[in-house]
This record gives structure tokens, C-alpha cells and sequence, in this order.
């Protein structure tokens, strides 16, 4: 265990850590605006990518279905709090971010705000009860992935 544990917990601080911009090639930029992006803008745009993109791929068709939807409508719009707020929720096990948007389990307590709206997780729990998503019929379910890049 004593050999285990510190590999263990640099294994997880790499996959939880966000890259530098400086580890990003540079024609993984998005300069589509004719602009040149200053580096403060391009790290947010490269976290904000980040985020939608491991929101998709989680592992569970059901979570990457909905978190990866409500990420792709949502996260290119959170202000710097906000997306603190969802990459908290995103480095959670899969299996607690399910029972979270399933309502099987409540928002930890740490992840709530008094705030207008509620936390980026519960406006998450808020979009998921009004989700078309394993409600839909197949072919509308199949459209919401196709629409979204999911398949």
C-alpha cells in the first residue's frame, strides 16, 4: 500500500489535470474568427473544449448521452466560476455523476450555491428531468446523438 497509493494518486492528479497551453499544438487552435487569440482566451477556449469533450466520453452511454449533451449546449457559455463549478462535477466517478442526474442521489452539499439558478449541477439535474433523452422514440434518440456528435 505504501508503494500503491502515492502511484495511485499521481496517476489521478495526470488525468484530472487540464493541459497548459503550451502542450497544445498549435493547429489544435481554433482560429476560425480570422483572429490571433491571445493566450488567456485560448486556454479558456482549449478548457472549455476540454470539458465537452470528456463529458462525452465517460464510458456510460447514459452519462456521456446526458452530460455530454448538456456540455456541448452549455459549457461554451459558463463563465470562469461556472466551469470550476462543472469540472468539479465532471472529476467525479461516473457512477456518482449518474446517480446525480438521475436524481438517485442529492447534489453534494460541497457543489451547492445560493445563487440564483442553483449550481451548475443543479441547473444540469434541472435540464436532465426536461431531457427528451430515454424518454424519446428510438429514432428521435437518434437524432438528438447524431445532432450532437455522439455517434
Amino acid at each position: 500500500l505504501a508503494i500503491a497509493m502515492p502511484r495511485s494518486d499521481s496517476i489521478h492528479a495526470r488525468h484530472v489535470r487540464l493541459p497548459v497551453l503550451d502542450e497544445i499544438p498549435e493547429g489544435s487552435l481554433d482560429h476560425s474568427s480570422g483572429t490571433e487569440l491571445n493566450k488567456e482566451a485560448a486556454a479558456l477556449q482549449v478548457r472549455k473544449k476540454r470539458l465537452v469533450y470528456r463529458s462525452k466520453q465517460r464510458g456510460w452511454l447514459e452519462v456521456d448521452l446526458l452530460l455530454g449533451t448538456w456540455a456541448a449546449e452549455n459549457v461554451p457559455s459558463l463563465d470562469a466560476e461556472g466551469l470550476d463549478q462543472f469540472e468539479d462535477f465532471v472529476n467525479m466517478e461516473t457512477i456518482d455523476i449518474y446517480n446525480i442526474l438521475t436524481l438517485r442521489a442529492d447534489v453534494p452539499i460541497e457543489m451547492k450555491r445560493d445563487v440564483p439558478g442553483g449550481s451548475v449541477v443543479e441547473r444540469i439535474q434541472d435540464w436532465v428531468k426536461k431531457s427528451p433523452l430515454g424518454k424519446a422514440e428510438p429514432e428521435i434518440y437518434k437524432k438528438v446523438k447524431m445532432d450532437n456528435n455522439l455517434i
